[in-house]
């Protein structure tokens, strides 16, 4: 509960340290990205504290490769 309450707090503290920032420059297009992968990384991290089991990447990159070994046959 505490790490799930940190992480929300330390995200919240990096959005508004370097939004306004941005928006005083102007940079719609930072904004929006910065803003999306902040969400993202905020979500992922909440769920890693709450110990949800998250995909590994790496197992869906195996999974194509193996693929493509099994249609090559090698």
């Amino acid at each position: 509960m505490w790490a799930t309450i940190s992480v929300i707090a330390v995200s919240l503290l990096i959005f508004f340290l370097e939004f306004p920032r941005l928006k005083r420059k102007k940079k719609t297009k930072e904004m929006w990205c910065f803003s999306t992968l902040l969400f993202i990384a905020t979500t992922v991290s909440v769920l890693e504290s709450r110990n949800v089991n998250l995909p590994n990447p790496l197992d869906y990159i195996q999974a194509f490769y193996n693929t493509i070994n099994s249609w090559i046959g090698l």
